[in-house]
């Protein structure tokens, strides 16, 4: 038995690697992930200016202009712009990142929501804006006569800090989001090709068929079929995880891990430790192992190429639903019970792991319950390859 599975792997993966176009399509994300995330990066770290944010400033009375520049005391945080066409329109077409308008005495900042850059910029201006108005209100209680020092040990606090001023290593939960779901796409359909050729294309040829009735073990024929898918989507989980280490090398604050010094070299950065590396890897193997099972078993079942490729576009389509689910979800609310679902629980791992909140036990869950479904689909395999049913086509 295991002489049949030595022989028929070491054919499949000679053919596999014969075919030079396929080998080729896995160097893809080699490509296209320190591209893709150095453009993106770039825009991420751009977006968050703390100096000369363009605004028009808007004030109607003279008491109004010395209210504006007491509150930003000549910094050089706005840059003070011209209005082009009008107001609105200049900030529509991304000209200004937002407009200060100060009406006796009434502070109204405006933005444009659907501009990054504008929104992270101008929660800096609400930020002096608001100093300027806690100023105000501990002069109005002093005046008043009351302890200030006093007063403030029986007062909480209301201040909403961001967590990145606190520590360096809170990371970029949109790009931790988004990372997590490319990954999984990419090992999820990584051996789809070959799933297809080794199963529904040997069908079509009817070499399969021959090979059943050959006194080839039949778990050494499967487990052989397997065993090449499952390389061919371990090397496309390697080069992926390799492509993005050439992204964080290129541009270390592309995804923000643990680090928030956005001007550190990236020599002196420690994106990620060994031990996360290891993590990765671990809850990638068993989605790879899950993933593959699947492949085997819808290639039993398909009958032609065509019927194959339509019943494996679910493998590719998967990852996108469940990705959408944890891009918006808070890390801090994802349950233990959600990791024992398959793709979801390992896009969420990673991206807990890119967070630096992951916890063991969502790791062991995550790898355990991929490790199981595959054991149960492989029961499926078994059962529909000792099926007649499979002979008859």
């Amino acid at each position: 038995m295991l002489k049949d599975y030595v022989l028929i792997l070491k054919k499949e993966l000679t053919d596999i690697f014969r075919d030079k176009r396929s080998i080729a399509m896995l160097f893809v994300p080699v490509l296209m992930f320190p591209l893709m995330y150095f453009f993106m990066g770039t825009q991420l770290t751009d977006s968050n200016l703390t100096e000369n944010i363009p605004c028009i400033v808007d004030c109607e009375t003279e008491n109004d202009r010395a209210i504006y520049e007491m509150i930003f005391n000549n910094s050089d945080l706005v840059e003070e712009t011209d209005v082009v066409e009008d107001m609105y329109t200049d900030l529509k077409k991304g000209a200004v990142y937002g407009i200060i308008s100060i009406d006796n005495g009434k502070i109204q900042v405006i933005y444009n929501p659907n501009s990054t850059k504008a929104i992270k910029s101008i929660s800096t201006v609400g930020q002096y804006i608001a100093i300027f108005s806690n100023s105000l209100r501990d002069q109005s209680i002093t005046e008043a006569g009351v302890d200030l020092t006093k007063l403030r040990t029986l007062n909480f606090s209301g201040e909403l800090t961001d967590l990145s001023t606190i520590i360096e290593d809170s990371g970029n939960s949109m790009m931790a989001s988004i990372a997590p779901m490319l990954l999984v796409m990419v090992i999820m359909s990584g051996g789809v090709a070959i799933a297809v050729d080794l199963f529904a294309g040997e069908k079509e040829k009817g070499t399969f068929e021959s090979l059943l009735t050959t006194q080839v073990s039949r778990m050494s024929l499967l487990m052989a079929k397997f065993t090449a898918i499952l390389v061919i989507s371990l090397l496309s989980m390697v080069l992926s995880i390799a492509a993005y280490v050439i992204s964080f090398k290129l541009n270390p604050s592309a995804l923000g891990l643990y680090t928030g010094n956005l001007n550190a070299d990236a020599e002196d950065i420690q994106i990620i430790t060994a031990p996360q590396v290891v993590q990765v890897v671990l809850v990638c193997f068993a989605l790879s192992v899950f993933a593959v099972s699947l492949m085997t078993l819808l290639g039993l079942n398909a009958k032609t190429v065509k019927e194959a490729q339509s019943q494996m576009s679910m493998i590719t389509i998967i990852p996108t639903l469940l990705s959408g689910l944890t891009m918006f979800m808070d890390s801090a609310s994802i349950s233990e019970g959600a990791m024992l679902i398959p793709v979801f629980n390992t896009i969420a791992a990673i991206k807990l792991i890119f967070l630096g909140t992951v916890q063991p036990l969502h790791i062991v869950l995550a790898t355990v319950s991929c490790l199981a479904y595959s054991g149960i689909i492989w029961v499926l395999c078994v059962r529909m390859l000792n099926s007649e049913k499979l002979l008859r086509g």
